[in-house]
C-alpha cells in the first residue's frame, strides 16, 4: 500500500499490465474475529471482536447462562433467597435457602414459636407431660395430661393398686364385697369383687337375663324389625315395629300409595292422608295412610306413650311403688317411682352415702377406679388404678392397638383415606376422636396440619342431605367429596352451627352415590384434636319431631331445643337432654366423667369447646338445696364449671367454676325450689384452655344448712361456702 501511495503521489502512470495486477491484489485484513470456543464461552450472545455477534448456544435445564458468575458460561442457577412471608413463617430464625438466616420475629405472650407443633409459627406452649413421680403415683396406668397414658408399675404381693384409698398408689385395705344393687345387676351370678359370687336372682315373665345387651340385667328380647314384604306393604314409609322406618318403594304412574284405601299399598284413586288428631293419638309415630309417617309428639314426664294401654296415646300405667330393697338403696331419700319418697336410712360408722359412686348406697370412701374414657384408652386391657383391669375393647381395621406407638389407643399404622364405611345408614349419629389420628386430608377451607377422620357414606335415596359436627370439642372442618377418595370436593365448611366447634354443609346426591366425609380441624391453634360428633340426615323442612338427636336437621344453625320449632316440646325442660336423671334422691353423691359426652352446653363462667355432662334433679319437697362438686380425696378431679339451668336451653340460675377444685375450694350453688320443680345440673370441663380434656367429678345435692357442723363426714359442702367437711371451719 505504501508503494501504491508513492506512485499516486508522484503522479506517474503505470504500465497497463502492472495496473491490472495491482488491482487484483488485496491487503491482508487488520482484524481476526474470535469464536465462542476461542473465548471459552458456551451460552448466550457475545461479540467476535470485529464488530460481529456470536450465538454461543443454550444451557441445560438445571443451569443458567452466567449462573456461576462468569458471563456467557453455563453455571448453577442463581439462588433467590426466600422470605418469611413466602414460607408462611411468623417467628424465629429460618434459613433463606441461600446460606443466609431470616429473622421472622417473635410471638405475643402466652404463645411461643412452634408451640402448636408447627415450626416457625406462633401457637400455645406445647403440653409438658407429667410423670408417675410428679403425680405421686406408683402403680397402674394414669393420664399424663397430654392425651397419653403412663404405666406406673405394679404393687408388691401384700398390696393392691389403690388399696389404701388413693388411686394408683399401692396400699393395703380390707376388701368390701359389693352387692347386686350397687352393681346395677338383677339376674344371674356375678363376682362380689372379693373372691365371692353373688346370686342376683332371675327375670320375670317376658324378660331374659342380658337380653338388652347389658350382662346380668333383665330386659325384653331384642326387637326383630319387620320387612315391607312381611307387612304386605309396597310403597311409602312404614314403621318396622322396632322404632325404625322402612322405605317400601314407589307406585307406578297409574297408582298412588294408599289409593285403594289400604295404607302403604299401591292402588287406583286418590289417597287423603290422615292426621294425629283424626286418629285420636298424641304421641309417637304412626302412618298417615298415604306412605308417610306422622310424628305425633311426646308425653309429659309423668306419662309415657301407650302407658295406659292405648298405643300412641299418652297415659299413666298403674303404679306400684318401689322399695328401698328393690332399688338396691340403703341410705338417704329416693323417689318410689310413683310420686312418693322413700327414706332408706343412714350409713353406719366409717361409711358414706354414695361414696362408692352409686347414689344412695353406703360405701367406704376409698379408691375410685378409672375408666377407659378417662384414661383415653380405646383398646386392650388397662389397669383401673384400684387393682382391677379394664377391658377397653378392640380396634377396627385398618387401625391397630398402639398403631402410632401410644399404648392402648387405636390408630392406623400408616396413613389411610377411609377410617370406616358407614354404608347407607340414615340418620347417622357417630361419636369419635381425632386424638392419635393422622393428617390424611386437607379441604379447600382448612384442615391441613391437623389430625382427621374419613368416612364413606352412600346415599340411600335421591335428595338433599345435611352433614354436621354439632357438639364437637374441636374447631371442626367438615368436607364432602364425590365418589370417595380422590373425588371432587362438593362442600366444605368451618362453621354453620350456632354454638361450639360444630360445622355444617348440605349436599344434593342421587340414590347410590357414594361420598367421602372428612372431619378435620382448623390447624395452627388450639382445639385441633379431640372428641367430635358426626351427624348425617336428610334435610328437613323443620326441626320439629327431631328435637333430641343432637343434629341440625333443617339447616338453620340451631340444634334441637335451641331451635324455636322445638321449644314447646315438653322434654326440652330437661328430660330430653340430661345424661342422667337423678330423680328426687336426697342427699345425692354422684361420681361421673365427661369423656364422650360431647359439648352440648355453655355456662357464663365455663370454658368453650370442652365436653360436659347434664343431670336432671327434681326437688322432693319445697326448700333450699346445695349443689356442689367438692372432690373429696380424689387427686385426679379436673377443673370445671358447675351451672344450673331451667331446661335444655333454659335460663341459667347460677354458675360457679374452679380450675383446681379441692375440699378447700370447689364450685357450689344454692337454689330454692318448690316441690316437684326440676333443675338441670351441668358439669362442664375446663381442665385445659387449648385442648378437649375429659374430667371426672363428684356431684353432691344436699338440703342447705347454715353451718357445716354435724355434716362433717359426708363429702358435701352443705352450707354452700365452697368448703367441705374438715376443710370448713365449722368442723374444726
Amino acid at each position: 500500500m505504501l508503494l501504491l501511495g508513492l506512485w499516486a503521489a508522484c503522479g506517474q502512470t503505470l504500465p497497463e499490465d502492472t495496473v491490472s495486477s495491482r488491482l487484483a491484489w488485496r491487503p491482508p485484513p487488520l482484524c481476526m474475529p474470535m469464536t465462542c470456543e476461542s473465548q471459552g464461552l458456551d451460552c448466550g450472545y457475545a461479540i467476535d471482536g470485529c464488530g460481529g455477534t456470536l450465538q454461543c448456544g443454550e444451557c441445560a435445564g438445571d443451569q443458567a447462562c452466567g449462573g456461576g458468575g462468569v458471563p456467557n458460561v453455563c453455571g448453577p442457577q442463581p439462588c433467590v433467597p426466600s422470605t418469611c412471608e413466602a414460607r408462611g413463617a411468623t417467628c424465629g430464625p429460618l434459613s433463606d435457602g441461600c446460606g443466609g438466616v431470616l429473622d421472622c420475629g417473635t410471638c405475643a405472650t402466652p404463645e411461643v414459636c412452634g408451640g402448636a407443633g408447627v415450626p416457625n409459627a406462633c401457637g400455645p406452649p406445647a403440653c409438658v407431660p407429667s410423670t408417675c413421680e410428679a403425680s405421686g403415683k406408683n402403680c397402674g396406668q394414669v393420664p399424663d395430661g397430654c392425651g397419653r397414658v403412663l404405666d406406673c408399675g405394679a404393687c408388691g404381693p401384700d398390696e393392691t393398686c389403690g388399696g389404701g384409698g388413693t388411686a394408683n398408689v399401692c396400699g393395703r385395705a380390707p376388701c368390701v364385697p359389693t352387692t347386686c344393687g350397687a352393681l346395677g345387676k338383677n339376674c344371674g351370678a356375678v363376682s362380689d369383687g372379693c373372691g365371692g359370687v353373688l346370686d342376683c336372682g332371675t327375670c320375670g315373665e317376658g324378660l331374659t337375663c342380658g337380653a338388652g345387651g347389658v350382662a346380668n340385667v333383665c330386659a325384653a328380647p331384642l326387637c326383630q324389625a319387620a320387612t315391607c314384604a312381611a307387612l304386605g306393604k309396597s310403597c311409602g314409609e312404614v314403621l318396622d315395629g322396632c322404632g325404625g322406618v322402612l322405605e317400601c318403594g314407589a307406585c307406578a304412574a297409574d297408582a298412588t300409595c294408599g289409593g285403594a284405601g289400604e295404607a302403604n299399598v299401591c292402588g287406583a284413586g286418590t289417597c287423603v292422608p290422615t292426621t294425629c288428631a283424626a286418629l285420636g293419638v298424641n304421641c309417637g309415630r304412626v302412618s298417615d295412610g298415604c306412605g308417610a309417617v306422622l310424628e305425633c309428639g311426646g308425653c309429659l314426664a309423668s306419662e309415657t306413650c301407650g302407658g295406659a294401654g292405648t298405643p300412641n296415646v299418652c297415659g299413666r300405667a298403674a303404679c306400684t311403688p318401689a322399695t328401698c330393697e328393690a332399688l338396691g338403696k340403703d341410705c338417704g331419700r329416693v323417689a318410689d317411682g310413683c310420686g312418693g319418697t322413700l327414706e332408706c336410712g343412714a350409713c353406719g360408722e366409717g361409711l358414706t352415702c354414695g361414696a362408692g359412686g352409686v347414689p344412695n348406697v353406703c360405701a367406704v370412701p376409698g379408691c375410685r377406679p378409672a375408666t377407659c374414657g378417662f384414661l383415653g384408652a380405646t383398646c386392650g386391657a388397662v389397669a383401673d388404678g384400684c387393682g382391677g383391669t379394664l377391658d377397653c375393647g378392640a380396634c377396627t381395621a385398618p387401625e391397630t392397638c398402639g398403631g402410632t406407638g401410644v399404648p392402648h389407643v387405636c390408630a392406623p399404622p400408616e396413613p389411610v383415606c377411609v377410617d370406616r364405611d358407614l354404608g347407607s345408614a340414615l340418620p347417622v349419629s357417630l361419636k369419635g376422636s381425632t386424638v392419635e389420628a393422622r393428617d390424611d386430608h386437607a379441604a379447600s377451607c382448612g384442615g391441613a396440619g391437623a389430625p382427621d377422620r374419613g368416612y364413606l357414606w352412600t346415599a340411600p335415596r335421591t335428595g338433599t342431605f345435611t352433614f354436621d359436627t354439632a357438639r364437637s370439642a374441636i374447631r371442626s372442618v367438615i368436607a364432602v367429596y364425590a365418589d370417595g377418595c380422590g373425588g371432587e370436593e362438593l362442600a366444605c365448611a368451618t362453621g354453620g352451627i350456632s354454638y361450639g366447634g360444630g360445622s355444617r354443609v348440605a349436599v344434593t346426591l342421587t340414590q347410590g352415590q357414594r361420598v367421602l366425609v372428612t372431619v378435620d380441624a382448623v390447624a395452627g391453634g388450639s382445639f385441633t384434636q379431640g372428641a367430635f360428633e358426626l351427624h348425617i340426615d336428610e334435610l328437613r323442612a323443620t326441626e320439629a319431631g327431631a328435637c333430641f338427636d343432637g343434629m341440625d336437621n333443617d339447616g338453620d344453625r340451631w340444634v334441637d331445643c335451641a331451635d324455636t320449632e322445638c321449644r314447646d316440646e315438653p322434654r326440652c325442660k330437661g328430660q330430653g337432654c340430661a345424661h342422667h336423671d337423678l330423680g328426687s334422691a336426697l342427699p345425692v353423691t354422684f361420681q361421673g366423667e365427661t369423656a364422650l359426652s360431647g359439648d352440648g352446653f355453655q355456662g357464663t363462667c365455663g370454658a368453650l369447646l370442652q365436653q360436659d355432662r347434664a343431670h336432671l334433679w327434681t326437688a322432693p319437697k319445697a326448700g333450699t338445696f346445695v349443689f356442689d362438686t367438692s372432690p373429696g380425696n380424689d387427686p385426679d378431679a379436673g377443673g370445671h364449671a358447675l351451672y344450673l339451668l331451667t331446661g335444655c336451653r333454659g335460663t341459667e340460675l347460677g354458675c360457679s367454676a374452679h380450675p383446681h377444685p379441692t375440699t378447700k375450694a370447689a364450685p357450689a350453688l344454692k337454689l330454692t325450689l318448690a316441690q316437684g320443680q326440676s333443675a338441670l345440673v351441668v358439669v362442664d370441663g375446663m381442665a385445659r384452655p387449648d385442648r378437649d380434656t375429659p374430667i371426672r367429678y363428684t356431684l353432691h345435692v344436699t338440703e342447705w344448712v347454715p353451718s357445716e357442723a354435724g355434716h362433717c363426714h359426708d363429702g358435701a359442702d352443705n352450707d354452700a361456702d365452697g368448703r367441705a367437711d374438715d376443710a370448713d371451719p365449722d368442723c374444726r
